[in-house]
């Protein structure tokens, strides 16, 4: 059942969403500041991550517009378990990708993370990991050839 409107002191879904999108790019941009600028007709290192945050900022202003505008289903708070899935996902692939690689870390970063939806299908979860960290490895250490190791592991040198 869809709730409309934004009475009662709730918000709506998007107005929600509109802030906390504002409010994660206006600290990346604060986060972007600590990294000194480029002199004259350099490129600076943080050029993409600020378009990113700027866009971010963006984005979330039109959404904040949008719910404020035409309501919508309103706010309700998103279930631990996908939440939580998701947030270890991210810090296991944090914690595992320096000591053993991007790709098994890629591998606990999915995998935990596609846990979150209550129905997830097992198979298609692991075809789907599997293939996205081989097309991950291909781009990054053969086509892109980033120093970044694939695996950390003494037989293996990607």
């Amino acid at each position: 059942m869809s709730v409309k409107g934004s009475g009662g002191g709730r918000f709506a879904q998007d107005t929600v969403a509109g802030v906390l999108v504002i409010l994660l790019g206006c600290g990346i941009l604060a986060a972007l500041s600590r990294i000194g600028g480029a002199k004259y007709q350099q490129i600076a290192p943080d050029l993409f991550p600020r378009i990113c945050a700027i866009l971010l900022v963006t984005g979330g202003c039109l959404l904040l517009a949008r719910g404020i505008l035409r309501g919508g289903e309103l706010f309700a708070m998103p279930r631990v378990r996908g939440l939580g899935l998701v947030v270890l996902g991210v810090v296991s692939f944090g914690l595992l990708a320096p000591s053993v690689g991007y790709a098994p870390a890629g591998l606990a970063l999915m995998i935990v993370s596609g846990l979150a939806t209550p129905h997830v299908r097992i198979g298609q979860l692991i075809a789907v990991t599997v293939g996205i960290v081989i097309l991950s490895v291909v781009l990054f250490s053969f086509i892109l050839q980033l120093p970044l190791p694939a695996f950390r592991l003494p037989a293996f040198r990607l």
